[in-house]
């Protein structure tokens, strides 16, 4: 059986940091996915790693690392991604901004023989002209 690592790196999540990982892990558990959670914490300020370490206490898929200074998000995505040891990987923010619930399509179309899946955000919500625009003229 195949295995998808998620990192999921956090600055400052402390308060995220359970919820996230028992929404992921009740969600690929009950679409029969075999996964790993690597938490990265980039310098967080706040109990961050200490609850990545209470919930790798309580579920051997949740890993962990921690930073000893900010250094930015893509740093923490590179060492997620070094500390993996999936056949697949999503990287996906640890507030759970991207809906999880299309992990399961996502991880379907891998195993079809998709080598990349990428998901773009269809509903810019709330967030202002300024930065639709952007993203709008970033994703063409």
């Amino acid at each position: 059986m195949s295995l998808l690592s998620i990192v999921l790196p956090a600055y400052n999540e402390e308060q995220n940091i359970a919820n996230t990982a028992k929404v992921l892990g009740e969600l690929l558990e009950q679409h029969g996915i075999d996964y790993e959670l690597v938490f990265i914490s980039d310098g967080s300020k706040d109990g961050t790693f200490e609850r990545i370490k209470e919930e790798s206490a309580r579920n051997p898929r949740v890993r962990g690392a921690e930073f000893s200074r900010n250094f930015g998000k893509e740093a923490g995505i590179f060492a997620g991604l070094e500390l993996t040891t999936g056949d697949a990987v999503i990287v996906m923010d640890c507030d759970l901004q991207h809906p999880p619930e299309v992990i399961p399509q996502m991880w379907e179309k891998w195993q079809q023989g998709a080598e990349i899946v990428e998901g773009i955000k269809a509903d810019r919500g709330k967030e202002s002209l300024g930065y639709k625009l952007s993203a709008g003229l970033f994703y063409k």
